[in-house]
């Protein structure tokens, strides 16, 4: 299983303030290039799942106004010395001599007077220090209400996979093995692939939606899915002649590879569900709408949970199929998902992003091609290294193998946040790209480090204080238990380095860079990484699962602190012209 798998109605109205200010905006020839996004940002979530619009989305661009000001207020003083003197008619205030009194003067003169224009620099400045805090705090507020319901998805959609692991688990050890088999391969030939491509809609989506053509999300999205069901055929090719690939090829036990081998058949027909589930998601998420895939999980989860009972174990003869009915019951789980995100799309989200199916809607894939090859990169780097890293735990015994079980649940449980933070990020970060406010994103993007740096500091001082306690959850194996409590500071130092990776990885792929993400994530795991950690388990110092582990950790390093670097050095108007020139606004402006 890999680490990062997961795998109300309409919008509310503008506020009149919000209005007014987007009337104001449209007769600023600085702000001709640009659409208003103020229902998008210092906003809260509302209950249903789109940010709403408040009084304070006119702030918002004064205070970019500000950010883009910050310049000419730092070079006043130093560019003005002539007004350093005050004028001949000046009298200075009488003030008494005291022990508090000053040796030296105003910093900018030598008798205290201060003109005028550099009162007015220092009240620019002390305002805009204020406004800066404010938008820390807004951008902090926006993100969390981002991640909250993005949680709820990823736990839920979790849960799918959960529910199989216990329904085949009842049947005996052969169909547990081969549950998870069929698992592993789906993930490696199927669902990180759809991964990948989905995350080129992380940066098309949300840059195209605050710009001033929202309406090429969907055409994005449409796109990206045509993409994923062309792929539909070679991967159901591969599964249906798995067995002997898995018996002959990974040599595999015959009868796991026989139960794999049905088991992946029958998720050929979630496949499609999937991906348009995915592009969907990212779709309404570009909008602000959150919670929707909060809801197709609600209506889906049960269904999962009990047609798994009634298909698997069930009391009832006739319908009770046995180990084939769990990967039904999760085909069936999917299309309901897809089903009620398609539904939702239809009735209740703004029209404002949706193009109908036009001639440009079949054309121009370049563009998701290039972008899903290196979310490709991005996400099935790491995706297959946590396949490698359990294929070699296998080889260290069963003690191992079931301590990295509990490991991986482990690491897993605590990652959620960092990955509903890297899902938040990758959208506010493309909203604020489109609508050409890079000093926003920068904001967003120091937000997001912060917020990265706490919380996974959190988990890992959790995860050091428990690790006595923490194996008698999952094992009450001796055993297993003192390997895990051994272990689990390695884990809980590679948890610091793992929530930035991930979070700084969601600001890649929102600005529009998923191909250094998959060079940071390829070099770090492939050629750093899992190298370092096989040589420390098998050769020289032989630590077992403990060099495993510190291999992953000093991949997670090597990540997080060079994405985290690359992010804060990111020239953020370089990359919102960059986005005008992606999204073919600088094309259009052009022509006009």
């Amino acid at each position: 299983m890999a680490r990062g798998q997961t795998s109300l109605s309409g919008p509310a109205a503008p506020s009149t303030t919000g209005e007014a200010a987007a009337a104001a905006e449209g007769q600023g020839a600085r702000l001709g290039k640009r659409r208003s996004t103020g229902r998008l940002s210092r906003s809260s979530v509302s209950m249903e799942g789109r940010l709403s619009p408040t009084e304070e989305s006119v702030d918002e661009e004064a205070l970019a106004d500000e950010f883009d000001e910050a310049a000419e207020t730092d070079r006043l003083l130093p560019d003005q010395p002539q007004r350093l003197q005050p004028p001949a008619h000046a009298t200075l205030p009488y003030r008494p001599v005291t022990e508090s009194t000053p040796l030296l003067g105003h910093s900018a003169t030598t008798d205290g007077f201060t003109t005028p224009a550099e009162e007015e620099a220092i009240e620019r400045a002390r305002k805009l220090d204020e406004k800066a805090r404010f938008a820390m705090y807004s951008e902090a507020k926006t993100l969390f209400g981002y991640s909250v319901p993005i949680l709820g998805t990823h736990f839920l959609e979790y849960s799918l996979l959960a529910t199989v692991v216990l329904a085949t688990g009842h049947l005996g050890e052969t169909e547990l093995a081969a549950a998870s088999l069929g698992n592993l391969t789906n993930n490696v030939a199927s669902l990180s692939i759809i991964q990948g491509l989905c995350a080129a809609l992380d940066t098309l989506c949300p840059q195209a939606f605050s710009s001033s053509r929202p309406q090429d999300t969907s055409i994005y999205a449409i796109r990206t899915w045509l993409i994923c069901l062309a792929l539909v055929i070679p991967q159901g090719i591969f599964f249906f002649n798995s067995e002997w690939i898995l018996r002959d090829g990974l040599r595999q036990d015959p009868d796991v590879a026989y139960y794999a081998a049905q088991y992946l058949k029958i998720l050929t027909f979630a496949s499609p569900a999937y991906s348009g589930f995915e592009c969907i998601r990212r779709w309404l998420q570009a909008q602000g709408l959150m919670v929707a895939p909060v809801l197709a999980l609600i209506a889906a989860a049960p269904i999962n949970i009990l047609l798994n009972w009634i298909l698997v174990v069930g009391p009832f003869d006739s319908l009770r199929l046995g180990f084939i009915g769990a990967p039904i019951a999760t085909t069936i789980s999917i299309n309901v998902m897809f089903l009620v995100m398609l539904v939702y799309s239809i009735l209740r989200a703004p029209r404002e992003a949706w193009s109908g199916f036009t001639r440009e809607t079949f054309t121009g894939f370049g563009l998701n091609i290039r972008l899903g090859l290196a979310g490709i990169g991005m996400v099935g780097s790491e995706w297959w290294s946590w396949e490698i890293v359990g294929l070699a735990t296998s080889f260290l015994g069963p003690t191992a193998l079931a301590a990295q079980s509990v490991l991986l649940t482990s690491a897993s449980l605590f990652y959620q946040y960092q990955y509903a933070l890297s899902v938040a990020a990758a959208v506010r970060i493309g909203n604020l790209l489109g609508a050409q406010k890079p000093s926003l994103a920068r904001v967003a993007s120091r937000v997001t480090i912060f917020i990265a740096i706490v919380v996974s500091g959190l988990n890992s001082i959790m995860l050091v204080l428990l690790r006595n306690v923490w194996g008698h959850l999952f094992s009450s194996d001796k055993e297993i238990i003192v390997l895990v409590a051994d272990v689990l500071p390695i884990v809980a130092a590679f948890q610091l380095c793992d929530g930035l990776s991930g979070a700084m990885g969601g600001v890649l792929r929102g600005a529009g860079k998923p191909t250094l993400g998959a060079i940071i994530n390829t070099s770090s795991y492939y050629i750093i990484g899992l190298p370092i950690g096989i040589a420390l388990s098998f050769a020289g110092p032989h630590l077992g699962l403990n060099g495993l582990w510190i291999g992953l950790t000093v991949a997670l390093t090597f990540t997080g602190l060079s994405s985290t670097y690359i992010v804060w050095k990111m020239d953020w108007e370089g990359e919102a012209e960059a986005t005008r020139v992606r999204l073919g606004e600088a094309k259009r402006d052009e022509e006009q």
